[in-house]
């Protein structure tokens, strides 16, 4: 079991070491040439679009859904009595 938790604190601290190294990384992909640089940056705003447009949705759906557990004032439907 201490076995298995060496190596997963190993495991992240790997991962949090390339996290911090990959701006650096990028930075060396994109001075390579212009159109590695063009490519790079569609590739971050397709990805940050898509993040926006799934966050969106997401805070809407909540609003929706909190919406609903609050109280209104006003009355049902006729239907529905």
């Amino acid at each position: 079991m201490a076995v298995e938790l060496s190596r997963m604190a190993e495991a992240s601290g790997g991962l949090l070491e390339s996290i911090l190294q990959m701006p650096a990384r990028f930075a060396e992909i994109a001075a390579a040439s212009p159109e590695q640089a063009i490519l790079l940056a569609l590739g971050a705003l397709i990805t940050a679009g898509a993040s926006v447009v799934f966050g969106v949705v997401s805070l809407g759906g909540l609003a929706a859904a909190a919406g609903r557990l609050l109280p209104s004032g006003s009355q049902p439907p006729e239907g529905h009595r």
